[in-house]
């Protein structure tokens, strides 16, 4: 027979290691959570369009030409969430296309990009149907993750550029940050991470089958890169956006926007993002 003693560390040794995935499990789950955002009334200048039941709008290019901006928003965001961009865009004679994703209500979690950067994809084919020949890829956090994903994979129209306004560059890194960063927020994000990628345990944590953690794989093509950050963001680090731009084989940009909250950027400073973005279109 074991000793009283064993059998007792045994016992605390399992219930630490349960209590261990049942947090990893909550923080996956928080972490995949989405919520409730107001609806925006699209600009009667928009046409609607929709592909496998995902919405989109087009403001069509002055001379209706190859050359289209695509955007994409965070999680939980409208896709119209910054229609009045469109004029300026159009200015510079490029259509728009406002795409959506499938990480918003009525889902109630989302897949980490698993399944939504599918979605990116089937919107640049989408673009490239209707006549693009050459696409400005713009997104918002989670769908700023979205287009990196997508560049990694063969692409049918050339990518002008990438504008991307605080982006959900690196899901371990942007969980630790929530989990108050240092060695505690590393642990928490290594625990989510393992739980979200192994059968059975991925359920606990609201994931149908396991989803891997790790940033989008080297890109295919790299056009010029912008990338739009508030230093205020409590969300996703700026850290990683600083890193992104620092890495990228061509040429980068990182413009930080002070005082602005993840999402925001634009918000606080609307003219400042339409001179660093414009050039690019």
């Amino acid at each position: 027979m074991w000793p009283r003693a064993v059998k007792r560390g045994a016992v605390a040794v399992a219930a630490l290691g349960g209590l261990s995935v049942a947090a990893a499990s909550f923080v996956g789950r928080r972490a995949a959570a989405l919520y409730d955002t107001p609806e925006i009334v699209p600009d009667p200048s928009l046409t609607s369009v929709s592909i496998d039941d995902l919405p989109g709008w087009i403001a069509p290019g002055p001379d209706d030409g190859g050359r289209w901006a695509l955007f994409l928003p965070g999680l939980g965001s409208q896709p119209l969430r910054h229609q009045e961009v469109a004029p300026a865009f159009r200015e510079l004679g490029s259509a728009c296309l406002f795409a959506s994703h499938s990480a918003r209500r009525p889902a109630r979690r989302h897949a980490f990009g698993a399944r939504e950067a599918a979605e990116a994809l089937a919107w640049i084919r989408f673009a490239a149907d209707r006549g693009a020949e050459e696409v400005t890829l713009l997104g918002w956090s989670f769908g700023a993750s979205l287009w990196l994903r997508a560049l990694a994979e063969p692409l049918p129209v050339a990518v002008r550029a990438v504008v991307l306004t605080g982006p959900l560059v690196d899901w371990s890194e942007t969980i630790a940050h929530g989990a108050g960063g240092g060695v505690f927020g590393r642990i928490v994000a290594t625990a989510a991470r393992a739980v979200l990628a192994t059968p059975v345990l991925c359920r606990l944590a609201g994931q149908p089958a396991p989803v891997s953690l790790r940033p989008a794989r080297r890109p295919l093509v790299t056009p010029p890169l912008v990338v739009v950050h508030g230093d205020a963001d409590t969300t996703v680090p700026l850290v990683t956006s600083e890193r992104l731009v620092a890495a990228w084989p061509a040429p980068a940009r990182l413009h930080v926007v002070r005082g602005a909250r993840h999402g925001a950027e634009r918000d606080v400073d609307p003219t400042g993002w339409l001179d660093v973005v414009t050039p690019t279109v």
